[in-house]
């Protein structure tokens, strides 16, 4: 926690809170991809906070983020 905390401070990593229209956005992307029951929720929601911040390219062994269609990419 310490090096997360030293990394929010200095700039490097921005800490997201999941407000509740970001909740109620990752709950119909459930609904939306009911076919793909492995994909957790935690993984919708980070794909609704990445579409709110345009940000295509994901750091992942997780291919669920290049099913779901998207737009993202996984960075090797």
């Amino acid at each position: 926690m310490r090096s997360l905390d030293e990394a929010i401070r200095k700039g490097y990593l921005n800490l997201e809170w999941i407000s509740p229209e970001i909740f109620s956005k990752a709950k119909e992307l459930q609904f939306r991809f009911i076919d793909k029951p492995m994909i957790s929720f935690t993984d919708l929601t980070s794909m609704v906070v990445m579409k709110e911040f345009g940000i295509k390219s994901i750091l992942t062994d997780d291919e669920h983020f290049i099913h779901v269609g998207m737009g993202f990419q996984k960075v090797p």
